[in-house]
């Protein structure tokens, strides 16, 4: 009797862990995909895995799009695809076409909607039939995936907003200051090249690409006839220039998703020796993002040229470079940043350039 008690018990403490992973699996794919193509595989991999399945359909929309999403596990193959119903086998819209669950030994079937996401999962096992906590297990998730797919979908909704407002107001910014500035576009390939040969996570990357449209944007306000002049500025107005990083800050601490921007803006005209500003921060204290886009910057400003400085050959920027690798720039920074200009392909996309 104490041995089936135990047994038991083990069962049902076998299944509470296996209801936690998977919990816990489903809210880690909510906060790290942008893509829902992404989040969708995501998904369908925590059935395949929960559920030892050999066969896993997601097919999923919003009530305003006839576009559908299917991702499908078959075969140890996994495929994804978008489209109408023509994406769809006959079999597959037999099983998505109804409107309750099925659940059955080797077989589970359940259709989600929330809010205008709807869409069916279709999970089976050939081998082993499903358990009652399985069957209980499968129903729960379902429910709740149906709420992560449509906040995964919100998510990325507000990131395209913001992504609209940033380059609004970088385009704001470069009619009230033409030269202050990172020539994004044109220098979208080595933001890219550098945050890699850094090993930047994909997250960091964005921010990066955000900061160096974003990272000037405190200056909006600033007198034009200053950040116009040719001559050195006077200790007054220099003092008014170190502002920017701050007020830059408060213009875009509201918005949520470019919370990992900010440390980034505020900290990039930091040096490495410690003189820098707003903060004086030295070496590894100031955030790797802010010390790559300190020599993109100053990159920038050495090969497009200032009102206050003259444009310089890829050589006597690179001789700059090295000669304030350690002091005002992080050196590893810089000799990453270095290696990629050596590239073939980067030279020739730079000269063409000048």
């Amino acid at each position: 009797m104490l041995s089936k008690n135990i047994r038991s018990y083990l069962i049902l403490m076998k299944g509470y862990k296996q209801i936690f992973s998977s919990f816990h699996a489903l809210y880690r794919l909510t906060t790290s995909f942008t893509k829902i193509e992404e989040f969708a595989m995501g998904i369908a991999k925590v059935y395949v895995h929960t559920f030892k399945a050999d066969t896993v359909i997601l097919v999923c929309k919003s009530f305003n799009s006839s576009k559908l999403l299917k991702v499908k596990f078959y075969n140890k193959k996994w495929s994804i695809k978008r489209g109408g119903l023509s994406i769809l086998t006959e079999r597959e819209k037999k099983i998505i076409e109804g409107e309750e669950e099925i659940l059955l030994e080797h077989r589970l079937i359940s259709p989600f909607i929330f809010l205008d996401t709807l869409g069916a999962i279709y999970v089976k096992n050939r081998r082993t039939p499903f358990t009652e906590m399985e069957k209980r297990l499968f129903v729960a998730l379902t429910e709740q995936m149906g709420i992560s797919l449509k906040l995964v979908s919100l998510f990325i909704e507000e990131k395209k907003n913001v992504l609209t407002y940033i380059k609004a107001f970088s385009q704001l910014l470069t009619q009230h200051v033409p030269t202050s500035y990172i020539h994004y576009k044109r220098l979208s390939k080595l933001i890219k090249e550098l945050a890699k040969d850094m090993h930047l996570t994909e997250t960091e990357r964005k921010s990066l690409e955000f900061a160096s449209l974003l990272h000037d944007v405190g200056k909006i306000n600033l007198p034009m006839n200053i950040l116009k002049k040719q001559e050195p500025l006077t200790e007054e107005e220099f003092r008014m220039i170190m502002k920017h990083p701050r007020k830059g800050v408060e213009l875009i601490k509201d918005l949520k998703i470019l919370k990992p921007v900010i440390p980034i803006i505020l900290h990039h005209h930091e040096r490495y020796d410690g003189r820098g500003y707003p903060s004086k921060l030295k070496k590894e204290e100031i955030p790797l993002a802010a010390r790559i886009l300190a020599v993109l910057d100053a990159f920038d400003a050495m090969f497009f040229g200032r009102p206050y400085k003259r444009k310089m050959s890829l050589e006597e920027i690179e001789r700059e470079l090295k000669k304030q690798k350690g002091i005002q720039f992080d050196p590893r920074v810089v000799e990453a940043f270095l290696n990629i200009l050596k590239k073939k392909r980067i030279r020739k996309y730079l000269n063409s350039l000048e």
